[in-house]
């Protein structure tokens, strides 16, 4: 994530990054005095950086070349709709295998619908779209999905000069709102606590069995979900997904101040931002609780792995977690509304009631901007109580 900083009467832009465990910053010059500019500047580079077109800690890196060679696209012949998909997918694979997929459901979706595969980018019309989105039989929040798929779609268009059409304003007024209600999916830490004791009580139970072999008891669970929990990790930022360059904790993530785990440091993810995000007390006992037991972790090591079986070593996947979860979940009795990603809300919603900044929540959540992380906070009536208790 790029930082926009000043010294003297000059704006700068500043990286940091983690190698070996420690902060590597670099900053550069911006050339200018206004910040306006600087800003858009910063904005400009991250958007490069996200691409992959830039590598700010290379040798000789100047960001105000790297802007300069960045011109305008020029535009691009697309002589079908089934042309510019091809432009529009090619030009995502920097995203997960899921989000794609997810694109290409709802466009192809679009195009057979309206039998516009052979036709040229330039004849759709707004028709085209309501006719998916506005079609009946579905609900509300199907419709905002197909249209901010669509819409993203449109705007690559634009920006390639393929269409000039502005069509998704006059389609947004018309769409139904939805009230997203996530609380349902939040676990409270008096859940949480709960949902520990059930594993150790199944561990108790296990270990009277005379089949119990301690080499395969996997003590991973309850520090990857406690960094879901307190650290507002994606499921794939902690766990692995091979399908994923960017996932899995490993040790080079973990970031240590005066021999203690300080802070857990992620480079650029789904939400394309870096972040470093303090360790609080109860989630190190039990990350340093697992460490212990775990044993030396390299820094090109995966943290959290398998013990013994046919999996022994490799990396955890965070889909076997969000299993084990809803397992343990079950025998507790804790509601089967709870999920991995609920735990992602409750920390960024806990942040926002402790006193953290929108600001400060978006930057350790990685999220894109602060719009996404205003969507994810939901204040209790507690925390509006004792606001207005402290009117009185």
């Amino acid at each position: 994530m790029a930082f926009l900083t000043k010294r003297g009467k000059y704006y700068y832009v500043k990286w940091n990054t983690s190698q070996n465990g420690k902060i590597r910053a670099v900053r550069k010059a911006l050339g200018t005095r206004h910040k306006d500019v600087a800003q858009k500047m910063v904005t400009e580079l991250e958007k490069l950086e996200s691409l992959g077109k830039i590598d700010p800690f290379s040798s000789g890196f100047n960001p105000k070349r790297a802007l300069a060679d960045d011109k305008p696209d020029k535009t691009v012949q697309c002589a079908t709709v089934t042309d510019a998909l091809n432009l529009f997918y090619s030009a995502k694979q920097h995203l997960s295998p899921a989000t794609v997929d997810a694109y290409k459901r709802a466009l192809d979706h679009f195009v057979e619908l309206n039998g516009l595969d052979k036709a040229s980018p330039k004849s759709i019309r707004p028709h085209h779209f309501e006719n998916v989105i506005f079609k009946r039989g579905i609900t509300a929040a199907t419709r905002h999905y197909y249209f901010r798929h669509f819409r993203s779609w449109w705007k690559f268009l634009k920006k390639k000069k393929v269409v000039e059409a502005d069509i998704f304003d006059s389609l947004k007024e018309d769409l139904p709102r939805i009230r997203e209600n996530t609380r349902p999916k939040m676990i409270s830490e008096d859940e949480l606590k709960t949902l520990f004791k059930t594993f150790d009580s199944e561990l108790k139970r296990k270990k009277t069995l005379p089949e119990f072999d301690p080499e395969r008891v996997q003590h991973w669970f309850k520090p990857i979900v406690a960094l879901y929990f307190y650290g507002g990790l994606r499921k794939h930022e902690a766990g692995y997904s091979p399908e994923l360059k960017y996932s899995g904790l490993k040790g080079e993530n973990l970031i240590y101040e005066d021999g203690e785990l300080t802070y857990i440091y992620l480079p650029p993810t789904k939400g394309r931002k870096e972040r470093q995000i303090p360790i609080i007390k109860e989630l190190r006992v039990h990350l340093e609780d697992y460490l212990k037991q775990r044993g030396t972790v390299k820094q090109k090591d995966f943290v959290f792995v398998y013990k013994g079986g046919t999996s022994d070593g490799l990396p955890v996947r965070g889909d076997r977690v969000y299993r084990e979860f809803k397992r343990y979940a079950k025998v507790a009795g804790i509601p089967t509304t709870r999920s991995l990603h609920g735990m992602r809300h409750q920390a960024v919603t806990t942040w926002i009631e402790k006193g953290f900044h929108t600001a400060e929540a978006s930057y350790m959540a990685g999220h894109s901007s602060q719009k996404v992380t205003e969507k994810y906070t939901h204040l209790t009536a507690k925390r509006l109580k004792e606001k207005m208790d402290g009117l009185i």
